[in-house]
């Protein structure tokens, strides 16, 4: 198998275009204007029976659960087989994991004075995300497993359209509006609504040059005080 762009897109995503142990940035800028990608998906375990941390009887090795995004220098250095005892599938798991909560606090804090608005409709939504390059999301807490799966299909169907949007037929964007559109309906339904707005990042590269990117910034707000399903089987 191979990684799935839906896991590769919620990997870089999730780790802010950084190394996961030194935080460097991975995709660069260098003298001639021209990205420079030094961040590398690594196998926390290894499918090879010869690999790092190999455990045999896994369906697919290729899962976002199983990766984790390095520079090419300490993806080279987790690997070595001098240092496996020194990096372990636990501890893998454990730095990805701390990796990706330092990230969103990161960004949870450069968020308190962007503005977000309701959406309403599902044009609204898809003029948000359409062409951006990730998205800065956050939700209410979550008190229960039905909640979260509901919430996290919303996210994960979210970030499907802002993937495909920008290369959609005008004809599919109206389709894709349109279901959007329905989403939200059927959020409301169920005491939640979004709220967002489309903000730009600066992204400041090792060699000192910046660029700005177009983030999609998404707020889900839970206007109950009960769980949504409770009461359901």
């Amino acid at each position: 198998m191979a990684i799935s762009d839906k896991d590769r897109k919620r990997l870089w995503a999730k780790s802010g275009n950084r190394c996961a142990i030194c935080r460097q940035e991975l995709i660069m800028t260098n003298d001639n204007q021209s990205d420079l990608n030094i961040g590398e998906e690594c196998h926390i375990v290894s499918s090879k029976p010869n690999g790092s941390r190999h455990e045999s009887g896994w369906e697919n090795y290729d899962v976002y659960e199983n990766l984790i995004l390095l520079c090419r220098n300490h993806h080279k250095t987790i690997d070595d087989i001098s240092n496996i005892l020194l990096f372990p599938k636990e501890s893998l798991v454990d730095i990805k994991s701390k990796h990706e909560a330092w990230v969103k606090e990161e960004l949870s804090t450069t968020n308190k004075t962007d503005r977000v608005d309701l959406i309403s409709t599902g044009s609204e939504l898809a003029t948000i995300i359409s062409g951006c390059y990730t998205m800065e999301r956050t939700n209410d807490p979550i008190s229960n497993k039905k909640d979260a799966e509901y919430i996290g299909s919303i996210w994960q169907t979210i970030m499907d359209y802002m993937d495909l949007y920008s290369d959609l037929e005008p004809y599919q964007q109206i389709q894709a509006e349109y279901n959007l559109h329905e989403l939200l309906l059927e959020m409301s339904q169920k005491g939640y609504f979004m709220y967002g707005s489309r903000v730009s990042r600066k992204r400041k590269f090792a060699n000192g040059k910046t660029e700005i990117w177009p983030v999609a910034l998404i707020y889900i707000r839970n206007t109950t005080t009960d769980a949504i399903y409770e009461g359901t089987e």
